[in-house]
C-alpha cells in the first residue's frame, strides 16, 4: 500500500491556507480533520487496504436452555449447573410457576469455548425431577481486528468451486471486545469460518508516516474544509468539502467501476444465504 506521512499532510493544508506555518492549535486541529475524513473515506466501501479475508475459529456458546420437565414441589428457584461440553463459565438462573414447575432459565452467561452440549442440571429450591437441553451457538468476537464483517463462507471464496454463505447478525453482548461480536444462527460448530471484513480504522498521530495515500488529497480538502467553517467561512467551506468528495468519488469510480471490485448482494431465504453480482 502507497503510503504518505501526516506531516506531508500539514505540508499541504499549510500551502492550500496560504500560510508559512500552522499555529500549534490549528496543526492539531488538522489532524483531527484528517482522521475525521479518513475515518469516512474508510468506512465508505470494501476498500483493499482496509479489506481482510481470514479464517476465524468460532467460539461456541450456551444460547438458551429448553425445560423439558419442570419437575414438582419447587418452593423456590433451584440452581442451574452446566457440566461438561468442554466449555466454561456458562451460567443461568431458573424460573418457577405457581404450580411448582421449572418454567424456564434466563441465562446469565452465555459461556465460552463449548466443543459439544452441556449437562443442565438443577439443584435445591425443595423440588425435584426439573430437566432441561442447553442449545449452543457459535460467535465471533470481533477483538480488536474486525470493524464490521462483509461476509462469511464454508469455504475460501477465492479458492475453486463456490463458496457456500453463512448467514451472520451483528449483536451487542455486554462485555464483549470493543468492537462487538456477530452470532451466526444456522451454526454450533467450531469448525473453521472465513470470514471477509474491513479492520478498524487506525487513528493517525501527528508524527504517522503510513497514512494511505489513497486518501491525502480528500483528508486535506477535508481539514481545509474545517478551517475555513471554523474561520467562519461557511459558503467557501461547503464548497471545498463538495470538491473533496468529488475526490472521493473519482476512487470510488476507480474501484467498482474501472477495477471491478464491486461487493457480492447476499440474498438470504429461508435461511439459505445466496450471493450475488450487485
Amino acid at each position: 500500500m502507497r503510503v504518505i506521512a501526516v506531516s506531508v499532510l500539514t505540508t499541504n493544508l499549510t500551502n492550500m491556507v496560504g500560510v508559512d506555518a500552522l499555529l500549534t492549535a490549528e496543526s492539531t486541529a488538522a489532524v483531527r480533520s484528517f482522521n475525521r475524513f479518513g475515518r469516512l473515506a474508510w468506512e465508505r466501501t470494501a476498500w483493499p487496504l482496509a479489506s481482510r479475508l481470514t479464517q476465524v475459529i468460532p467460539d461456541v456458546r450456551v444460547r438458551s436452555v429448553d425445560v423439558g420437565s419442570g419437575g414438582a414441589s419447587y418452593t423456590s428457584a433451584p440452581t442451574v449447573a452446566f457440566s461438561g461440553g468442554g466449555g466454561s463459565s456458562a451460567a443461568g438462573t431458573a424460573t418457577i410457576n405457581s404450580d411448582g414447575e421449572v418454567n424456564g432459565v434466563a441465562m446469565t452467561n452465555n459461556g465460552t469455548g463449548f466443543t459439544g452440549v452441556p449437562t443442565v442440571s438443577f439443584s435445591g429450591g425443595g423440588g425435584s425431577g426439573a430437566t432441561a437441553t442447553a442449545n449452543l451457538l457459535a460467535y465471533l468476537d470481533f477483538g480488536t481486528t474486525i470493524g464490521e464483517i462483509f461476509r462469511v463462507t464454508e469455504q475460501d471464496p477465492y479458492g475453486l468451486g463456490n463458496a457456500r454463505d453463512i448467514a451472520f447478525r451483528n449483536v451487542y453482548v455486554t462485555g464483549a471486545s470493543e468492537y462487538g461480536e456477530s452470532i451466526l444462527p444456522q451454526r454450533s460448530s467450531t469448525s473453521p469460518v472465513w470470514v471477509y471484513y474491513r479492520s478498524p480504522y487506525p487513528n493517525y498521530a501527528s508524527n504517522a508516516t503510513d497514512f494511505p495515500y489513497l486518501f491525502a488529497e480528500y483528508v486535506v480538502l477535508g481539514a481545509y474544509g474545517d478551517y475555513l467553517s471554523a474561520d467562519g467561512q461557511l459558503d467557501k467551506a461547503n464548497s471545498i468539502y463538495q470538491q473533496a468528495e468529488s475526490v472521493l468519488q473519482v476512487e470510488l469510480d476507480k474501484l467498482e467501476r474501472q477495477e471491478g471490485q464491486s461487493q457480492p448482494l447476499l440474498i438470504e431465504t429461508y435461511g439459505t444465504t445466496i450471493a450475488t453480482t450487485a
